[in-house]
């Protein structure tokens, strides 16, 4: 194929071939958050609630940490085309996948061509194929949870393309500003893109366009808007910043915080470098950021001499290379801005190098071509090109392997970080649903150990899974003694409760003992306490009052059941009580 005559089928093969890479994929389960955000609460994606999600209600007790109305609209589309099937999801990420790497060697075409750079259309497709190929990717393609990253990267390449061909056509404005709105509203690294865009135009001297001030002026303006949108109702990333600030600033030791925190940051930075120019080494848990001295020395080094090279680049009148520096570093910005706050769930995660990878795969695509128009480096450049894609095609495919079920993606995540609690939890999990109930305590027993690293409410969370375990297998007094345990470690966790509702349902079942219902009700009171909505509990609560003989309360609890989303199944259990014979029910309980 002459890639130079042909651009579209260029394109196409690259569609395929980041197609192609991933459909072992489609073999894969729901995995980690796929179960709770699609699998348990498909009922959700409906879209009469967009708006809702879009325009949050202000809510001064802010819990939800994402505000990303796009991923919930994607999630929308998947149900009405798939219903709930992983495969139906699974195949949507690859093509949003395909979509990306196109639309990046399209990005790479303009960005080539604006630097002057000859031979754009070979460097453009072999940085393609690299982004394609891209090993950290797998993380943001296998995962669906992990779609943000992929979804975000298409409107914001979308959003720079347009920005560029703005120069000409200042209508396009609008197009850049709904791809840029749209970026936002999936992931929070798009915060990045106007300093991008601004610092593109710094490199290719187009600052002095004389629309320039309004296009910042409106992408200042949408920043405002989109911060202002999630503030209402969602923990603010600079909200927990500023928190962060304040902490250190409140500090007797407030020097030596200050360089802790700095400390995060460059160390959060070296991580990520590392691991874009060896994308090998994978773990789907990364419980911190490395600490020592020496990776702190190297991480400041590192950054340097990435700034002495942009500013060479800049002064020898080649800014490409400072242009995919500056790419790189301000959008792994906000990923090592979440390793200093509590707003993810691990500090480091491999997801956040999706868009940054794109500014690695310019300078590598860019400076190996170079090298093989030379005929001095020509078959070493041409070497290392096909051990780059041959090592990142193996890993690519090896590791989405890994992701095909929760029982191999945490058993290799428990190997990898022994001691965090969650990934023996989850690996618990998994086993106890694969029938492997004896590992499966096994590891519930490691996660609950004080060695450990756990919150409160991650041992909660585990002793509630450990007792579910042993309610599965009829053993009531190991299940109450797990469900009270997880009630010590944290107070404040509903599920324990209604659980512990649950088992005294059981108990006035098999008694028919009016007693055992009355605590059932207790326990499940508290529950609503906790959770304003549980679907579940409201119709097992609806189950006690109907033994009870409250038929009023009955009706009351199953509606409200019904209203809150149940799955199939229940909504039946909940309609049959709304319609129930009362007169049916002869046994009083005792």
């Amino acid at each position: 194929m002459n890639l130079n005559a042909n651009k579209a089928q260029a394109a196409l093969l690259l569609f395929l071939i980041s197609f192609f890479v991933y459909t072992p994929s489609l073999r894969n389960d729901f995995v980690w958050d796929d179960i709770e955000v699609i699998e348990k609460s498909y009922h959700s994606f409906k879209a009469s609630r967009i708006n809702t999600v879009l325009f949050p209600k202000a809510n001064e007790n802010k819990r939800q940490r994402y505000y990303r109305p796009v991923i919930f609209v994607s999630m929308v589309i998947d149900r009405q085309l798939w219903g709930i099937t992983p495969f139906g999801f699974h195949l949507s990420n690859i093509l949003l996948n395909s979509i990306s790497t196109i639309l990046f060697y399209f990005a790479m075409l303009l960005i080539f061509g604006k630097f002057h750079v000859e031979g754009k259309e070979s460097i453009s497709f072999f940085s393609a194929l690299l982004f394609a190929l891209y090993p950290m990717h797998v993380e943001s393609v296998s995962w669906i949870a992990g779609r943000t990253d992929v979804l975000c990267s298409i409107f914001f390449i979308i959003a720079f393309i347009v920005h560029i061909a703005s120069y000409d056509n200042i209508r396009l404005l609008m197009l850049t500003s709904l791809s840029f709105s749209l970026s936002l509203l999936s992931k929070e690294v798009a915060l990045s893109f106007p300093i991008v865009a601004i610092s593109f135009d710094l490199l290719t001297r187009r600052i002095k366009n004389p629309y320039s001030i309004l296009r910042y002026a409106v992408y200042l303006s949408l920043v405002l808007l989109y911060l202002y949108l999630r503030g209402r109702a969602y923990i603010n990333l600079l909200d927990l910043t500023n928190e962060n600030i304040n902490q250190i600033a409140e500090s007797k030791y407030y020097f030596f915080n200050i360089i802790k925190t700095l400390k995060v940051l460059s160390n959060s930075f070296l991580f990520y470098i590392n691991k874009l120019v060896f994308p090998f080494d994978f773990n789907a848990f990364i419980i911190s950021v490395p600490n020592e001295l020496y990776y702190f020395i190297f991480s400041t080094i590192t950054f340097l001499l990435l700034i002495i090279v942009a500013v060479i680049s800049i002064k020898r009148g080649k800014g490409l290379i400072a242009f995919c520096i500056i790419w790189i570093l301000l959008t792994l910005a906000p990923s090592a801005i979440v390793s200093i706050t509590n707003l993810a769930s691990t500090p480091l995660a491999e997801r956040y190098l999706y868009i940054p990878s794109a500014g690695y795969c310019m300078i590598i695509g860019y400076l190996l071509l170079e090298r093989a128009k030379r005929m001095s480096t020509k078959k070493i450049a041409w070497a290392l090109m096909t051990i780059l894609i041959s090592l990142y095609l193996f890993f690519t495919l090896q590791r989405q392997d890994v992701w095909k079920d929760n029982l191999s993606l945490w058993k290799d995540t428990s190997f990898k970080s022994y001691y965090h609690a969650l990934p023996h939890s989850n690996y618990g999990f998994a086993l106890e649903k694969a029938g492997k109930t004896d590992e499966a305590i096994r590891h519930y027993e490691i996660a609950l150990h004080p060695r450990v690293k756990d919150s409160n409410r991650g041992r909660a969370v585990t002793a509630t899974n450990l007792g579910v375990l042993y309610l599965n297998k009829e053993d009531y007094a190991n299940a109450e003694k797990w469900f009270m345990e997880a009630i010590q470690y944290d107070p404040t966790y509903g599920r324990p409760y209604y659980h512990m509702g649950l088992i005294y349902y059981i108990k006035g079942e098999l008694t028919n003992s009016a007693s055992a219902y009355r605590k059932a009700e207790r326990y499940l009171e508290k529950t609503f306490e906790i959770y304003r909505y549980y679907a579940k509990a409201d119709l097992l609560l609806a189950k006690v009052y109907l033994r009870l003989g409250e038929r009023e309360k009955a009706e009351q609890h199953a509606k409200k059941a019904l209203q809150s989303g149940l799955s199939e199944s229940l909504s039946r259990e909940a309609t049959r009580i709304l319609n129930i014979d009362y007169d049916e029910i002869t046994q009083q309980p005792d």
